[in-house]
């Protein structure tokens, strides 16, 4: 079997799949942007050892670079893979049948730049992969195949990127199969559609007054661990939350939402909710370090102290 199969990166969530198109002879080489220096060590060193092309692709020469990779007479198809910039219309009209893109999340109900940050914030029963034809409009074109993945337990996002990654790899025999059989695909149903923008700093902040301790919760393992965790203050000091867990816990009357309930060695860190709910703050993320909730003692918080909405 030829190897003729280029897939475009820009993180490690791709490499399960490139070591399943390596393993089974069809992976050309890798390219990747070349601003990525968190990655660039990790795919070097893999290409290097497999014998594969690793191409360092530069924003403003990409297309030359990519119409460059296309020259290859091997060449079948091309894989995007968290992928962050778009192929060009040319480029695809020219080549019609090459392209295509692992969506990690499902369409078309999740479109967007980061389908995982929105299935767990959302508390999404489910998630999963697409694999679509690249067209003109980002996330919009047949899907080829999808694969499903149940939420059924409280993962975080880089949890969930493993779990996808994975899925990605074993998605690649039946998907080329598909391609195989010149399978077009399935039209997304537009009246399913949501586009989804990138998460921006009021998406990863959490307001007490609004959401009750089972949206705080889902809302930190969204950030966990891309952002540091969710964004809370106290006293204009910044605290972002790691990891919490909701818990029942009564005062003597009733607190508004943000009001620490207790703070402890024994207890821990518990704040009051929305709705008359609780949550326990298990790891926080300040500029002094990763810590339990309860060492928040040290800088002063008390019982009866507010975490501010943001």
């Amino acid at each position: 079997m030829k190897s003729d199969i280029v897939v475009l990166c820009n993180h490690r969530m791709a490499f399960a799949a490139i070591q399943t198109l390596y393993s089974i002879g069809r992976l050309h080489c890798i390219a990747i942007p070349e601003y990525n220096d968190e990655i660039k060590d990790f795919y070097t060193a893999f290409a290097s050892q497999a014998g594969i092309n690793l191409v360092l692709l530069e924003k403003e020469k990409r297309e030359v670079q990519i119409k460059e990779l296309l020259k290859s007479a091997e060449l079948k198809y091309i894989f995007t893979m968290t992928f962050p910039w778009k192929i060009s219309e040319q480029i695809i009209k020219q080549h019609p049948g090459m392209f295509y893109n692992f969506h990690y999340g499902l369409l078309p109900e999740m479109r967007g730049s980061d389908p995982v940050f929105e299935s767990l914030r959302q508390q999404k029963s489910e998630t999963g992969i697409t694999v679509h034809l690249i067209e003109k409009e980002i996330d919009k074109g047949a899907i080829i195949l999808k694969k499903k993945l149940p939420l059924n337990i409280p993962v975080t996002h880089g949890m969930l990127c493993t779990n996808l990654a994975y899925l990605g790899s074993q998605c690649i025999p039946e998907l080329l199969v598909l391609l195989g059989a010149n399978f077009k695909g399935i039209a997304q149903e537009e009246m399913n559609s949501h586009y989804y923008k990138r998460p921006n700093a009021s998406d990863v902040c959490i307001n007490w007054k609004n959401q009750d301790a089972k949206t705080i919760e889902a809302l930190i393992r969204a950030c966990n661990p891309w952002n540091k965790g969710a964004y809370t203050q106290w006293n204009g000091w910044n605290i972002r939350i790691l990891e919490a867990s909701q818990i029942s816990f009564k005062s003597q009357q009733l607190q508004k939402p943000g009001t620490i309930l207790n703070i402890d060695e024994e207890k821990g860190l518990i704040v009051e909710c929305c709705n008359n709910t609780q949550l326990r703050i298990n790891i926080v993320y300040t500029d002094e370090g990763f810590m339990s909730g309860q060492k928040l003692l040290i800088f002063g918080i008390k019982n009866g102290e507010q975490l501010a909405s943001l």
